[in-house]
């Protein structure tokens, strides 16, 4: 017996009863457990070093939030905003190691909100202000007569997460998800076109009529953040598509069996060989072959091939990692979940395919609790709603989806000239010289009087009266 089975034994033999598990961990501690603790410990400082370096460099991003408005006589497709997203797929940055777990960086998102203040509907974009330019042109390669303006951020309007619950004003809100994998894809712009007048039956405006009908002391936010996802999601639709066509995916790993497979296959060929005819040889081999179809493409239903083409239609374009939130806040008094929250929500519906994916209410998110603790369940749930929507970020809340630019133009885009909500902040006239000392009409969201700074120290908004 050597000198380290000889240690074992008396280790072994010198622990406690299993009646003592305590004393069988603090002796495994003192005869050198504890160098497992340290390496654990020391793998859970890097992280949490990571993660406050990460923090502190999204805290120290600077945003802007920019009001959008169009034309009244908006004649562009939604397929003018999915080349807007095109556009904004520009600031993806992966970032190399100095930049990751020196500096802390991480991908920067854009917010893409709808909201509706008092029945004042606006479009607004909050991106980084380093990304401010690329907006703009963004927008205005689509759209050159649209008029972009830096507004105050008007989350402050209603009270802040630690002041609920308050006396005055509820909320109803919710985070939404996809009902199938995010391969799936939504119900698009193109679905709603006519196919002899090629018309848009815009799907905005059953949300455009909703938003306009709120009163005084109502808002609607909707609130969609967008992050550009490299292209490696895609292989989740590719393994979809062969799964749903019969086809074998190929492995990219190494197979570590394979010679040793051959070998044996190599071994058993020229056994049978020996005892079996090469005719009968070659024809079993041939109706073998024959019968290895490389997929079941063609035997699919009218329905099944279609959703093998719109998974390959997603799969085929620019992608973001997608979350949508909303929020109908409201005071007591006046408050209508049936006009504010369910209108919404069978607006989102419009998007729901029965090939494809759907919109549905995220339950663990959603601002409705039932049975145990409801009133505490509650209240801590509309709170982090509400923060995770101040944030405007990736973090906070549920996992979000993968969305391609084709979809997002679908739920984000201006409505067309038919849809004519005259609450829909939009350009009166076209782009021409202001005469001087022109006086300023007050909008729905003030402009701000200095230049962009962080939108988390901006005060509020001022509405219009009447």
């Amino acid at each position: 017996m050597d000198f380290f089975t000889f240690d074992l034994v008396l280790l072994f033999e010198s622990l406690p009863s299993a009646s003592n598990p305590f004393g069988v961990m603090l002796l495994l501690f003192t005869s050198g457990g504890w160098v497992v603790f340290i390496f654990v410990f020391i793998w859970g400082a890097w992280i949490a070093r990571v993660e406050f370096i990460r923090n502190r460099y999204s805290d120290n991003l600077e945003y802007v939030l920019l009001a959008i408005d169009v034309p009244k006589m908006n004649e562009q497709s939604p397929k003018a905003v999915e080349h807007i997203f095109a556009h904004l797929y520009g600031i993806r940055k992966s970032g190399n190691l100095k930049d990751k777990y020196l500096k802390g960086y991480t991908q920067p998102s854009i917010s893409l909100e709808i909201v509706s203040l008092e029945g004042f509907i606006q479009f607004l974009i909050r991106a980084p202000i380093k990304f401010r330019d690329l907006v703009e042109a963004a927008i205005y390669a689509q759209y050159p007569e649209a008029e972009i303006t830096e507004v105050d951020d008007y989350i402050d309007l209603i009270p802040k997460p630690l002041e609920f619950p308050h006396p005055e004003w509820d909320l109803w809100g919710t985070q939404y998800k996809m009902t199938k994998n995010q391969a799936y894809p939504i119900k698009t712009y193109p679905f709603f076109e006519h196919s002899l007048s090629q018309k848009l039956m815009d799907p905005m405006a059953s949300l455009m009529e909703t938003m306009s009908r709120l009163g005084p002391g109502e808002h609607i936010w909707i609130q969609i953040i967008i992050s550009p996802e490299k292209d490696k999601w895609k292989e989740e639709g590719v393994r979809l598509i062969n799964k749903l066509i019969g086809k074998k995916s190929e492995k990219s790993s190494i197979d570590w069996m394979y010679f040793p497979r051959e070998v044996g296959r190599g071994l058993g060929e020229s056994f049978t060989a020996s005892i079996v005819p090469p005719t009968e040889m070659e024809s079993a081999n041939k109706k073998k072959v024959e019968r290895e179809w490389p997929s079941q493409m063609q035997h699919l239903s009218p329905l099944e091939r279609g959703v093998v083409e719109s998974i390959g239609i997603k799969i085929e374009k620019l992608g973001f990692m997608t979350k949508v939130r909303f929020i109908y806040a409201a005071k007591k008094k006046v408050m209508n979940t049936g006009r504010g929250a369910y209108a919404v929500n069978g607006a989102f519906a419009q998007f729901s395919s029965q090939t494809g994916n759907s919109f549905s209410i995220n339950k663990k998110v959603q601002t409705k609790i039932n049975y145990f603790f409801t009133k505490r369940r509650l209240l801590a749930r509309k709170r982090r709603l509400l923060w995770a929507y101040r944030d405007r970020g990736m973090k906070r809340g549920r996992k979000g989806s993968i969305f391609n630019i084709e979809e997002l133009a679908t739920i984000w885009h201006f409505p067309v000239s038919e849809v004519g909500i005259a609450s829909v902040q939009s350009v009166d006239a076209k782009k021409a010289q202001p005469p001087a000392a022109l006086p300023v009409e007050t909008s729905l969201l003030s402009p701000r009087k200095s230049e962009a700074t962080n939108s988390k120290n901006a005060p509020p908004i001022n509405l219009p009266t009447s």
